[in-house]
């Protein structure tokens, strides 16, 4: 794909390389940043980075988010592809601690220190980081709390 710029002086023209890039007098837009989709297929594997995650096994795995004060801001999103109660729980460093919050407005008013999965593929829960706990956006599916 080319890439696609404007500018006031050239207007809309295509150029080598691949994006969209807008140039007004101040302020410069580029393409939105993504990721790909990373999967976790071990048991206690930890999340490092905002990003998107899957969780697949033969069982069921438990996978660890990072403080939420690593990751200010950042969007992690976990979804099952087998039908395992999979767990989303904190690292060591929040052992303890109720670091996963919802709304009344998202879901029922969860908080708590570990999500598990229902037993189903497809389930997804989308997290982002306050800075000091990890606010539930949107899911799908049933996610519960012990």
């Amino acid at each position: 794909m080319p890439k696609v710029v404007y500018d006031a002086a050239r207007g809309l023209v295509q150029e080598t390389g691949s994006g969209v890039v807008f140039t007004t007098d101040s302020i410069v837009f580029s393409s939105l940043p993504t990721s790909a989709v990373q999967a976790i297929t071990t048991n206690a594997a930890t999340i490092t980075a905002p990003g998107v995650y899957t969780v697949a096994g033969a069982g069921v795995l438990t996978t660890f988010v990072p403080a939420p004060s690593s990751i200010p801001g950042g969007t992690v999103i976990v979804r099952s592809l087998s039908s395992h109660a999979h767990a989303l729980t904190g690292s060591a460093a929040v052992a303890g601690l109720n670091i996963f919050r919802s709304s009344p407005l998202v879901t029922a008013n969860v908080v708590g220190q570990k999500f598990t999965f229902a037993a189903t593929a497809g389930e997804t829960v989308t997290l982002i980081s306050d800075g000091l706990a990890f606010c539930v956006a949107a899911g799908s599916g049933s996610i519960t709390t012990p």
